[in-house]
């Protein structure tokens, strides 16, 4: 059966794959047709935005989030804000998909391909790249930042029990401390129950929390965090947790639940009860709601922070790979 290549528009995404529909294989929150417009709306000026899907007959096996700016195609998102990136495709057609994909971008004299962000098991690090090895094409790997996440157990006391002693025993304490202080409650906002004033209130809590993150929210970038929180408040998948320690509300989680999966975004936390170790209870409290909520995997996204080892997490190494097409 003949396999073609098309151009499609980005906002059409949503007719071939989705949260729910149909068969491709998504591998993250990130590749979702609403989190690619919401990048794009916010940051694809002086790109040309590029989706091309594959098809086997008049079936859609996969689907290249590119985009384009002189000659050099790469995904659609960037390494500040999308954790992992990658192609979809259909199961067992990574290979199929990489050689109609490989043979389309250099029939349209594309120059480069450039996919950042790249977990090992990406359909980008392993399939199309050994492709364009198998070619004798140029492919360049270079190593990005780690990040971190964890197998959750069934039950809150096997996690405990799984962690080093003396991280164990340190977040024992500092929970009890801070149980001592006052009733502890952790609220967790779902999908459209976000409103904006509580997402103000999140993105205010994060840049009071650290000087980089303040930096971090210009005026451009939290417009991006309402487009995108709203976006996935639609699909259903955004999570958005305070802590309460009394009446104060005094720590904030954003996470997005996808395929039994919890992504853990972006925190921050009032800078008064910064001594009270808020921020890492709240995480502490997240975990223990994604085990009792029966969730498979805890995702602390990019970042070396040491609190993601002491938590469980174990790292995962990211990368970048540049291939020179032809």
């Amino acid at each position: 059966m003949s396999i073609s290549v098309i151009a499609e528009k980005l906002e059409n995404l949503t007719r071939y794959y989705g949260v729910k529909q149909s068969a491709l294989c998504r591998s993250s929150v990130f590749v979702l047709p609403d989190w690619l417009l919401s990048w794009w709306q916010s940051f694809g000026a002086g790109f040309t935005a590029y989706p091309l899907l594959v098809r086997r007959g008049d079936e859609v096996i996969g689907c290249a989030p590119l985009k384009l700016k002189g000659g050099v195609a790469s995904f659609i998102g960037d390494n500040d804000v999308c954790d992992y990136l990658d192609f979809i495709t259909a199961p067992g057609t990574e290979d199929a998909f990489a050689s109609a994909l490989l043979d389309y971008l250099k029939a349209q004299g594309i120059q480069r391909l450039q996919l950042e962000t790249l977990r090992p098991d990406s359909i980008a690090a392993v399939n199309v790249a050994r492709e364009a090895q198998r070619r004798g094409w140029q492919v360049h790997f270079s190593g990005l930042e780690t990040s971190s996440e964890m197998q959750l157990p069934p039950d809150w006391d096997m996690y405990l029990s799984a962690l080093d002693a003396r991280y164990r025993r340190d977040a024992e304490r500092k929970m009890r401390q801070l149980e001592n202080v006052a009733p502890l409650r952790f609220e967790v906002l779902k999908g459209l129950d976000v409103g904006e004033g509580e997402l103000d209130a999140f993105l205010d809590m994060m840049a009071g929390s650290r000087r980089d993150k303040a930096h971090f929210l210009t005026g451009d970038m939290r417009l991006y965090f309402h487009r995108l929180s709203q976006a996935m408040a639609g699909c259903g998948l955004l999570r958005l947790a305070f802590l309460y320690v009394g009446v104060a509300r005094v720590a904030g989680i954003l996470y997005f639940d996808y395929n039994d999966r919890l992504y853990l975004y972006n925190s921050g936390y009032t800078a008064q009860y910064a001594a009270m170790n808020v921020g890492l209870v709240s995480k502490l409290l997240a975990i223990r709601q994604a085990i009792a909520d029966g969730k498979k995997v805890f995702d602390f996204l990019k970042g070396s922070e040491v609190y993601k080892s002491h938590l469980g997490g174990s790292e995962i190494g990211l990368s970048r790979c540049d291939i020179v097409v032809g």
